[in-house]
């Protein structure tokens, strides 16, 4: 009977994987290779194949064949994708790197955001839970440098056997991994750029509630510390997502910080324009009586009448490489997916030398 012909290739699969021949993650023979050792058509083998799919022993993967998945975890072929914004910064450019390879890979997208909130982080999280239907999350923290009240749905979904990776950023509460910048490499980079150029009193304007500010602030530090600069601290303008885009983010209080220093290291790009609006609306010039470093190298940095030198974000390589990377935790969960990128720094306008 038919029946009993692809149970040979059931049986066949479930033994090699009892012997410890195909572990999980292995991909199983080929189609042609099944039906040319047993005789059997390739229909017969394609439903075998699918029996062991409903029986969650194999997952199959367009363009890359069939592997074994003994773990738990919810059967699709859709990724939830969470980011923190959608607008046109550098976030359209990552989304789009994870959608390209997902679809070449055979897998949809379902895109959510959290507006940096902790409240819309946990929505979402528990929606998806509830719903079982993505077989893996990309997923951006929310305030990484704070304590985090949403751990325990993370450590749920991985429990139900559903891999998480976070971009940009991570939790250091947890061991999930992450494919983000080594920003404290390259925080390291920009102000060491500023001391080659002569510059010793050097500030920064630092985001505290997220991750990546603290990690810039490290390399910030330690650049400055080489150069014998014994409190760097005093030198740092601190702000958090509340601030963004408010017109008296820098006030008089805020701006003694950056008073007598010569460069200013800026958390992004968004800032850097923001610092250099305000600069220039003080009649004080970029670079010539301040210059201006800032991070990810974005539209932003090369519009105006001053260009800013920037050290770039991959970006739409970041995100390609984001869902690679889930794709290789879904097929193989003890798979290391952490990644993080260093890039040179993008000269322009924006950094005097003295």
């Amino acid at each position: 009977m038919q029946n009993s012909k692809y149970e040979i290739i059931t049986d066949y699969i479930k033994k090699k994987i009892a012997a410890g021949s195909l572990k999980d993650g292995d991909k199983v023979p080929s189609e042609n290779a099944l039906t040319n050792k047993f005789s059997v058509s390739r229909d017969t083998v394609r439903r075998g194949f699918k029996a062991l799919e409903l029986e969650g022993i194999l997952v199959s993967k367009r363009g890359s064949g069939t592997f074994v998945r003994l773990r738990k975890g919810f059967s699709s072929d859709r990724i939830a994708v969470v980011t923190t914004y959608v607008e046109n910064y550098i976030f359209p450019k990552i989304i789009k790197g994870i959608e390209a390879t997902l679809s070449q890979r055979g897998y949809s997208m379902q895109l959510s955001f959290t507006d940096n909130q902790f409240e819309k982080e946990r929505e979402v999280l528990t929606d998806i839970l509830a719903k079982e239907d993505v077989a893996g999350i990309i997923m951006e923290p929310v305030k990484s440098a704070l304590p985090n009240p949403n751990l325990e749905i993370y450590e749920s979904l991985r429990e139900k056997g559903v891999p998480v990776l976070f971009i940009n950023t991570y939790y250091r509460e947890t061991d999930i991994p992450h494919v983000s910048l080594n920003d404290e490499a390259m925080a390291y980079m920009a102000t060491k750029y500023l001391i080659s150029k002569g510059h010793k009193r050097i500030s920064a304007i630092l985001k505290m509630d997220d991750g990546q500010g603290h990690l810039r602030f490290a390399g910030y530090r330690r650049a400055l510390y080489e150069q014998g600069v014994k409190n760097p601290s005093d030198y740092v303008m601190w702000y958090d997502t509340g601030d963004e885009g408010r017109y008296d983010m820098f006030d008089s209080h805020s701006m003694k910080r950056l008073n007598g220093c010569t460069a200013v290291f800026c958390y992004n790009d968004k800032v850097a324009r923001e610092l250099i609006n305000y600069l220039q609306s003080k009649g004080q010039k970029v670079p010539e009586d301040v210059s201006v470093i800032s991070m990810d190298d974005s539209d932003l940095a090369k519009l105006g009448d001053v260009k800013i030198t920037s050290c770039p974000h991959p970006m739409a390589e970041l995100g390609r490489v984001a869902a690679e990377n889930l794709i290789k935790l879904i097929d193989n969960p003890k798979f290391d997916a952490t990644k993080e990128f260093v890039t040179e720094v993008k000269e322009r306008g924006s950094v005097k030398n003295i």
